[in-house]
């Protein structure tokens, strides 16, 4: 994670960024934004397996793991859930999948963008 220092309305203020792969979580008063990074893609299909990452959108600590290694999950599932500032936040998967990896542990204090589910796509099934 790093930290950007700006000026706003002559006071300075402190954000938090943290770099994915695909784009930044910037954290700033009790807030988060994603900015993903636009990318073109070829048109038809590939062969290649699609991996989410869910990431904690502000630093907090991890209270419940709600999935498994190799668990089929429907879009909108709770994966992971996620303490801070009193709150707590559940982090859903963003489609169907099978839950590749678990990167953290009940009790971990986590930081802001680091990855804690990496979600497997479920391969379309091409018609007969």
């Amino acid at each position: 994670m790093s930290w950007i220092d700006i000026e706003l309305d002559g006071k300075r203020r402190r954000l938090a960024a943290a770099r994915t792969r695909d784009g930044v979580w910037i954290g700033w008063a009790g807030r988060t934004l994603y900015f993903e990074e636009e990318k073109r893609r070829a048109t038809g299909r590939s062969s290649e397996k699609v991996h989410d990452e869910i990431r904690a959108p502000m630093t907090g600590k991890v209270v419940a793991i709600q999935v498994a290694a190799g668990e089929a999950v429907e879009s909108g599932a709770v994966l992971v859930v996620l303490e801070a500032m009193k709150m707590e936040y559940r982090l859903t998967a963003p489609r169907a999948g099978v839950v590749e990896k678990i990167q953290c542990a009940e009790g971990e204090l986590v930081d802001l963008g680091k990855a804690l589910v990496t979600l497997l796509e479920i391969p379309a099934t091409p018609p007969a």
